[in-house]
């Protein structure tokens, strides 16, 4: 036979148990959202489109791709961009 006192006690120590639970499904929970949302965002990132040359952000339209094939963004309107990847792209053809 337990005593009022041992059941308060066992009482406490499973509500504790239970409360540390809760507590761990909650972050499982959070961690598998946030890695949702860490995923999309670096999904996001890698579709953003940057020149090759002077690394701003490009939107549809303002850039064109490396006419030697290399698959390199670069500024339309920055002829600077162009000229300095053309020098030194990997795909450039050699000079005879």
């Amino acid at each position: 036979m337990t005593s009022h006192v041992e059941q308060q006690i066992a009482a406490r120590i499973a509500a504790v148990g239970a409360k540390t639970q809760q507590q761990r499904e909650e972050r499982a929970a959070f961690a598998e959202r946030r890695a949702a949302g860490l995923q999309a965002r670096k999904a996001a990132k890698l579709k953003r489109v940057y020149c090759a040359t002077c690394a701003r952000l490009k939107r549809r339209g303002t850039y064109h791709r490396c006419p030697n094939g290399c698959g390199a963004a670069l500024c339309r309107k920055v002829p600077h961009c162009g000229n300095a990847h053309l020098r030194q792209c990997e795909n450039r053809p050699e000079a005879s």
